[in-house]
């Protein structure tokens, strides 16, 4: 190989090194924000079954306090 063919070497493994690199630094970020929605769903679901567990808890209180017997009994 004379010079000409390892310049074009190096320019070529630069262009695809760059290339690599900014892909990996893209699909990072990426999963920075995926990995940050995953954390907010998971915050609001766990919001979501405080929320469920106060209500049925609420309807069991109000449901033993108003039961009456269909029969009138």
């Amino acid at each position: 190989m004379n010079d000409n063919d390892y310049k074009s070497l190096i320019l070529v493994y630069q262009q695809k090194s760059f290339d690599l690199f900014s892909q990996v630094v893209a699909l990072e970020a990426k999963v920075n924000i995926a990995n940050k929605t995953i954390e907010n769903l998971n915050a609001r679901i766990i919001e979501q079954e405080d929320e469920l567990n106060k209500l049925n808890s609420k309807n069991k209180k109000t449901s033993t306090k108003t039961d009456i017997d269909p029969e009138g009994f």
